[in-house]
């Protein structure tokens, strides 16, 4: 009786477990945008430089572990203790030995926390009580950086998604401000969770994003490739590269054969992510080396990484990859060695 119990209950999780994995694929189908998009659109020019650069680096800087709640410890202080402990000059000079063309870094995500002060912020949301970082680490790092040839880019969440208009219009007067600070210091901004309700939500957007340097290029994130089929397409008219988020699933690239076509939710000739111009935006593709965005150890061999960023690479799309930096901005030996690995191989290949 025993036996019979356990497997009627090992049947009853199965059951559970297929559907759970159906709801999510199908909630997957949804978050590609329905938006019209134009396959004859040009890439935008600014771009340019994402493509050449074939490949780039990236981390979550943050008070907890990325799309993870706040630590219930956490307060300004420690905060902002972390955010004066990065050694810019330091972590520069890594970037610099490796030859990282171009570095992403979070402005913040959760919880109000950001690495960067913002009077327009305290003006119009109150007092951050310090969660606005008195240094501006972003403005700090792009100085350094573009010293050195390298392109700064920020990370930020999609603020003010779901609010009112009046809160997404304070929203774009703070970002506006990070903008103009930062000016033409900023090349890239990667925007995440934009399901935002309206074409010209994104177009006010976008236009708070380049205020402070048109040339900057913008792109929008609604969610990672999923277990189907569906290729990833450009969210608005208003962004210039593909977000690309992974995860956990590697993309391809190719041309579906013949009648095959049809079976899939192909956009134009069938091309399956045949850069460099996918529906308007540049190819692009975001993952993480480690087991998750910013933490745990890296979970591909240097082969794999080299030779998917190859294969991207083949197709004119360029491959940025997040990995984790101690408090204090430096990169962790297992990770500097495997993103050597991999500029060297870029570079030898030039």
């Amino acid at each position: 009786m025993k036996s019979g119990k356990l497997k009627q209950l090992a049947v009853i999780i199965l059951i559970l477990a297929i559907s759970l994995l159906t709801s999510g694929l199908k909630a997957q189908n949804t978050i590609i945008p329905n938006w019209k998009i134009n396959p004859e659109k040009e890439l935008n020019p600014n771009a340019k430089w994402l493509r050449e650069a074939k490949w780039g680096l990236f981390t979550h800087y943050l008070v907890h572990m990325p799309s993870a709640p706040v630590p219930d410890n956490m307060t300004a202080e420690i905060w902002n203790e972390k955010v004066n402990s990065f050694q810019v000059k330091k972590f520069a000079e890594q970037l610099t030995g490796l030859k990282v063309p171009y570095f992403f870094i979070t402005i913040g995500q959760g919880g109000g926390y950001y690495c960067t002060p913002n009077k327009t912020y305290e003006r119009l949301f109150g007092s951050s009580n310090g969660k606005l970082s008195s240094r501006d680490l972003v403005l700090e790092l792009a100085k350094e950086l573009t010293s050195r040839g390298i392109k700064m880019c920020v990370y930020l969440p999609a603020v003010g998604r779901g609010e009112s208009a009046e809160v997404q219009q304070k929203w774009r007067e703070v970002i506006a401000e990070w903008s103009q600070r930062w000016g033409r210091l900023i090349s890239a901004w990667w925007i995440d969770g934009a399901v935002f309700e309206s074409s010209e939500v994104y177009k006010a957007y976008t236009e708070a994003f380049k205020s402070g340097n048109s040339n900057a290029i913008v792109s929008y994130n609604v969610g990672p490739v999923g277990m189907n089929r569906t290729q990833l397409v450009p969210v608005t008219e208003y962004e210039d590269y593909l977000a690309g988020e992974c995860d956990y699933i590697l993309p391809t690239c190719a041309t579906i054969p013949g009648d095959l076509g049809k079976h899939f939710n192909i956009n134009g000739k069938g091309d399956y992510y045949q850069g460099p111009n996918i529906s308007g935006d540049q190819l692009h593709f975001l993952n993480f080396l480690g087991a998750w965005w910013g933490t745990g150890n890296p979970r591909f061999s240097n082969e794999l990484v080299i030779s998917w960023t190859r294969h991207i690479n083949d197709h004119q799309g360029t491959v940025t990859w997040d990995l984790p930096l101690r408090d204090d901005g430096s990169i962790p030996e297992n990770y500097y060695n495997q993103v050597k690995s991999l500029s060297e191989y870029i570079n030898n290949k030039k």
